[in-house]
């Protein structure tokens, strides 16, 4: 202990017939047991030595006071009930202040990690629609962008970020990632490559091509994207629109069984029927008799089965389901 209570009324009812020395025999043998938090030692030897008792009125002083004050336990040790009671006192108030310490710690621990999956959604979710934040930019600037870029809601926004906690784990709802913490993921080579594709060219709202591309094919079902693939910039650039690529990502996950690399596969596909003047067979147009089934609808499903039967009952091209560039087309009529 560092300190004790001292309560000078008590000492002095107690002490009545103490005499100076034996006053401060009481005082060395009780500032020990204090300090060292337990009983004192049974021998008077090791109390003269405590004590500091040299002359025979010390060593007297000490044991009157030794043997009123601090009586022989069962322990064989010397204690004083007042001294032990404030020591338990202490003990109980020192680990009482070091658990709020320690829920302190933790708290904060637990703040800072809720903060930082917290930007790393912000990050992420602004990223996959082309918007590149300053790596500098505080909570409040990549809420706004977000607000802006993703959702158009503030309260939506907040209610993505309320979820994100530093145990959250990445889910996707609507192609938009509710919570992401990348402390226990492994980094996807395809998804986390640096984003560039802010230099590519914007559309009106401020959006690059390639970020709402990798929206539309996330909402599609495509939850593997990265705005900065070379493939998929080349692709836009070539003219390939980000509703064809939303398309044929589709037409790529509804085949049984599914296209495993949907994202290069839709791009590499696009662009080859861009190149051949065709369109993929599962264009979400909808009226007119020449129009094509709607995209996910049980006619255009039962189409693309008919189409893969054909296929296959003809040799195929590798089949419908590995991760081959698909060479039908179906030519537009002009």
């Amino acid at each position: 202990m560092i300190y004790f209570e001292m309560y000078p009324g008590d000492y002095l009812k107690d002490t009545t017939r103490l005499s100076l020395i034996e006053h401060g025999a009481y005082f060395k043998l009780m500032l020990a047991y204090y300090a060292e938090e337990q009983a004192l030692p049974d021998s008077l030897a090791e109390l003269y030595i405590i004590a500091g008792a040299i002359t025979s009125g010390d060593k007297a002083a000490v044991k009157k006071v030794a043997e009123r004050y601090f009586p022989v336990a069962e322990d064989g040790l010397r204690h004083s009930k007042r001294c032990d009671e404030q020591i338990a006192t202490a003990q109980a108030r020192i680990a009482e202040g070091q658990g709020r310490r320690e829920d302190r710690k933790n708290s904060e621990a637990e703040r800072q990690a809720r903060t930082r999956a917290r930007r790393t959604m912000l990050f992420e979710d602004l990223r996959n629609v082309g918007v590149v934040p300053d790596g500098m930019a505080t909570m409040t600037e990549l809420k706004a962008l977000h607000v802006t870029h993703v959702t158009g809601d503030e309260h939506v926004t907040s209610d993505l970020m309320s979820r994100v906690t530093s145990h959250a784990q990445s889910r996707v709802t609507g192609g938009v990632i509710a919570g992401v913490n990348t402390g226990n993921q492994t980094p996807d080579p395809i998804s986390t490559t640096p984003d560039t594709s802010h230099h590519a060219q914007r559309s009106l709202s401020g959006v690059t091509d390639a970020g709402r591309a990798c929206l539309l094919m996330r909402q599609a079902g495509c939850h593997t994207t990265n705005p900065s693939h070379p493939d998929l910039l080349a692709a836009l650039a070539e003219g390939v629109t980000p509703e064809t690529l939303a398309d044929t990502v589709a037409e790529g996950l509804i085949r049984s069984p599914p296209i495993t690399k949907p994202f290069p596969w839709a791009i590499q596909t696009a662009r080859n029927r861009h190149a051949a003047g065709a369109t993929p067979t599962n264009t979400t147009k909808t009226g007119g008799p020449n129009a094509n089934s709607q995209l996910g609808s049980a006619e255009h499903v039962a189409e693309q089965r008919r189409l893969h039967e054909l296929r296959e009952a003809a040799g195929g091209l590798g089949g419908s389901g590995g991760d081959v560039i698909d060479g039908e087309f179906q030519f537009v009529q002009h």
